[in-house]
């Protein structure tokens, strides 16, 4: 089940909306948190909605450092992207407990907006036609 609730509780300080991913709800100020310690990113990423089977998920994309591009030779199927996506996971299941799929991109492949960045992404449509985001 997935739903997006807007929060707006002054006592909490939360703003952002919270996504609802497998019973689990998901705050994606939560998941920037977690991204934005990883160093081998920037703070630049998308938070695909999907369908998963009959249940619906998330697919993570964000963009890798240019430092780590080059030092993995612009190779996105190198060990060093494998174990950084094995970490950027664990550590999303910890802080969010839930699980997503993580996809990293070279630097500059996420789209940049002049106003408010476009962070939740509705992908299961696309998905149903066959085409994966």
């Amino acid at each position: 089940m997935w739903a997006h609730v807007s929060t707006n509780d002054p006592g909490e300080g939360r703003t952002d909306d919270m996504l609802i991913i497998r019973g689990v709800n998901v705050f994606p100020s939560e998941m920037e948190r977690v991204l934005l310690g990883v160093n081998d990113l920037v703070p630049h990423y998308q938070i695909h909605r999907i369908k998963q089977g009959a249940m619906e998920g998330a697919r993570v994309h964000v963009e890798l450092c240019e430092r780590f591009y080059n030092d993995i030779g612009t190779n996105l199927e190198h060990e060093a992207v494998q174990k950084l996506k094995k970490k950027i996971s664990q550590q999303l299941k910890s802080a969010c407990l839930v699980s997503v799929d993580i996809v990293l991109e070279q630097p500059g492949s996420i789209p940049r907006s002049e106003g408010k960045a476009i962070r939740v992404i509705d992908s299961r449509d696309k998905e149903r036609e066959g085409v994966v985001g």
